[in-house]
């Protein structure tokens, strides 16, 4: 099957069905030049590519490199790293064949570089990426955790991960837009990092009966997106939520875009309903996996918390306070929550998606969260 190299929200949706109706072996053809990833469409893509090698644990990775000297390069941008670190089997363009190995020392090679004391080194502009490839042994990032000791590593605490926030909020928004980030957003944000991890920790590195994955990725993705309104609303068309959020921003004064942060956190552990229920999603009917998503992403049930713990209250806040959008993919079911209607200021829940040309949604390996806040001009 092959990617389309204009990869957006909805055409990751189909790329995910034709992963599930596809046989066990079915090669991966990734484009090296993929665009129109805006709004989280690259943490999209990286959840299908997730989930295409945890179907095919010895499937092949199909690309358009050409040379030795274009491996770099494809393993610059996150869908292309995780490519690398899942694939057992890659192969380029004519008459180059096999890259497996150079392919996965390249990839392992910026791995390091992301995770090290110097990350930044690793990153393309205003794009962040913070990546544990857990299957290799490649599991402690140094923002994330704390130097190894002679019990392992652990979790770095929860102020660090503020200062973490604060950390790539700076380094996403630059110039006159740093001035105006909500002065509340890295105590909102390092607080949901941090019990995400900690989460993950539990729940995302092992299948619903305990055994560890075979392919587990966790990431954390940054952005600052800078586009004019109606034009990233033409490329996330088909996902109408997200280009209906967009046709309600407006460009700041004196300037020529609109600007969105964007933080995406991605796992490819059995997902929300999964966990929450202690039950395979072949078990649970449609009905019983929504409700079992909307218990575990908010508050107020049996279990007395959210997935996200006592991160996502400020996080919805922040979001709610600054007309932000929230995109969750998880198991077989998509939601979101638009911040800019007003009928969402007196009760915010999550709103199932579906897509107009799938018949149902595909599904999907571990739990992706999306958000985006606008960063209006000082």
């Amino acid at each position: 099957m092959r990617i389309a190299a204009h990869s957006t929200i909805a055409a990751s949706e189909r790329a995910l069905h034709s992963i599930a109706d596809a046989p066990v072996g079915e090669p991966l053809r990734l484009p090296s030049n993929i665009r129109h990833l805006a709004g989280g469409a690259e943490a999209a893509l990286a959840q299908v590519i997730i989930s295409w090698a945890q179907k095919n644990h010895d499937g092949m990775l199909e690309t358009f490199i050409d040379t030795r000297e274009k491996i770099d390069d494809f393993v610059r941008r996150l869908p292309g790293l995780v490519a690398a670190l899942c694939a057992v089997q890659a192969s380029g363009k004519g008459t180059i064949g096999s890259i497996d190995t150079s392919l996965r020392n390249a990839a392992l090679k910026r791995l390091e570089q992301l995770q090290s004391e110097r990350p930044k080194q690793g990153y393309r502009g205003a794009s962040a990426e913070i990546l544990c490839a857990d299957h290799l042994g490649r599991d402690r990032p140094y923002l994330l955790y704390l130097p190894q000791s002679g019990n392992g590593a652990a979790l770095r605490p929860r102020e660090n991960f503020r200062a973490l926030a604060d950390w790539l909020l700076r380094g996403a928004i630059r110039g006159a837009y740093r001035a105006n980030v909500p002065t509340d957003a890295a105590d909102a944000i390092g607080a949901m990092l941090y019990e995400t991890f900690k989460n993950t920790e539990d729940h995302a590195l092992s299948d619903i009966v305990g055994n560890l994955l075979d392919i587990s990725i966790r990431a954390i993705k940054t952005n600052h997106h800078a586009i004019e309104p109606e034009k990233m609303a033409r490329i996330v068309g088909e996902y109408k939520p997200l280009a209906k959020y967009c046709n309600t921003l407006t460009v700041p004064k004196g300037a020529i875009y609109t600007h969105l942060f964007e933080l995406s956190i991605l796992d490819s552990g059995p997902g929300f309903a999964v966990t929450w229920t202690g039950r395979s999603l072949k078990e649970l009917s449609l009905d019983d996996e929504e409700a079992a998503v909307k218990a575990c992403f908010g508050r107020g049930s049996a279990k007395g918390r959210s997935r996200f713990g006592e991160g996502l209250p400020h996080v919805m806040r922040l979001l709610g306070s600054q007309k932000g959008f929230l995109r969750l993919r998880t198991g077989r079911m998509s939601f979101y929550i638009d911040f800019s209607e007003e009928e969402q200021a007196a009760e915010v829940a999550l709103r199932r998606h579906e897509q107009a040309d799938l018949d149902f949604l595909a599904p999907v390996a571990g739990s992706l969260l999306t958000i985006l806040i606008p960063i209006r001009r000082a």
